[in-house]
Formats: structure tokens, sequence, C-alpha cells
């Protein structure tokens, strides 16, 4: 998916492709290198992943190099990126493998110091879900501060009812995480089930 202005993800399907606002600085995150996705006519940016995901991507895929620039995320290792309207702190964090390959994935945190959020973006659930480490320095921060606002594939879960698989490990990834609010990346509306383990109302961004 792409950041939008303010970092917040922004999914871009066959839908909405053409309405998608061009912009030199626009911001992709790769969590995986499976799929090709839908890219906005003449968009020129920066895609942001692991180094193997970003390889793999470019082998099986071939992007033309002139309209896109590729950087490299050591896991639990924050940067600061500039989308168009904020500067945010972009961590990737590992997500096992895929449950549809043998391909790893990846999940991203955005924190955006402007309004004080933690923005945790998934698109696939893999086979960890556990995202930050018990033994890493980075879950007692994470833990500190709280995950204000998770963003889910809806897809994930469509089809499958209220006690798919899927939506149960959902279930249980916003139990433990327990987040301020859960927002699909479709904009449609998700189940009660999964807002009731919500912590709170999220902040919202101006």
């Amino acid at each position: 998916m792409f950041l939008d202005a303010f970092g917040n993800p922004k999914e871009v399907t066959a839908d909405n492709l053409n309405s998608y606002s061009y912009d030199l600085h626009g911001t992709k995150l790769l969590t995986s290198a499976e799929v090709e996705f839908f890219m906005p006519p003449n968009w020129h940016g920066t895609i942001y992943s692991s180094d193997e995901l970003l390889y793999s991507y470019r082998k099986r895929f071939n992007p033309d190099p002139t309209l896109l620039s590729f950087h490299s995320l050591q896991p639990y290792e924050p940067e600061f990126i500039c989308c168009k309207n904020a500067v945010v702190e972009l961590t990737l964090l590992p997500a096992g493998q895929s449950l549809y390959s043998d391909k790893d994935i990846v999940v991203f945190l955005v924190k955006q110091p402007a309004d004080g959020r933690n923005v945790l973006i998934t698109k696939e659930l893999g086979s960890e879900l556990n995202f930050f480490p018990h033994n890493h320095h980075y879950h007692a921060r994470i833990m500190d501060e709280g995950i204000d606002v998770v963003y889910v594939d809806d897809k994930i879960y469509n089809g499958n009812g209220p006690l798919g698989y899927q939506h149960q490990r959902l279930y249980n990834v916003l139990r433990n995480i327990q987040p301020g609010a859960v927002l699909s990346l479709s904009g449609r509306p998700l189940p009660d089930v999964l807002r009731s383990v919500c912590r709170k109302p999220a902040k919202e961004h101006n």
C-alpha cells in the first residue's frame, strides 16, 4: 500500500487507480514480493521494504528504475521519512512466512509525531503474529507507547465468517496489541467483534 500526505495508508486498487493523486515524493510500503501491486500512472516515488523483499520484487517484476527508487529497512530500526505534509517514523517488522507461499512478509509501524499516533499497517498475516519480540528493546518502547490504530486488509476474513481461521488469527493479534482502533484498508466497516478488543478511540489527524 501507499502512504498519503499525512503518512496514513492508502490502498490503490483497479477501482481507484486513476484517481490517485500524482506525487513525486510518494511512498510505497512493500509487504510481500509475491504480487505485483497497482501502480498509479506516471507515479514516481520510493518503495520501502526489507533487502530480501526488494530484491525479490525487482527480480520478479523488473520495475522501471527511472520511475522508482528502493530503500531497504532493517527490522526494528526506525527511520524518518518525508511524506507530502508530514514527517513520520517508519519501522519494518518481520511477520514470518506467508501462509500462501514459503516467502517472508513484513508489516510496518508508522509513528506520526505531529499527531502522537502509532499506526500498525498489515496487509497479510503470516506465520509470526508477535510483531514485537519480548527479547528485543523495541518491545518495551511500543508496549509503553501503545498502538493507536491497526490497519488490516479486510479481504483476509471475507468469506470466512466470524469463526474463520484468518478471522481468529486477526482477533488474536488485536487482543494481544489492544489498539485504540482497528480500520480496514478498503474503508469498509469491520465486524463488531474486532472493534470490541480495542482499548480506546483513536486520535484523529488534522
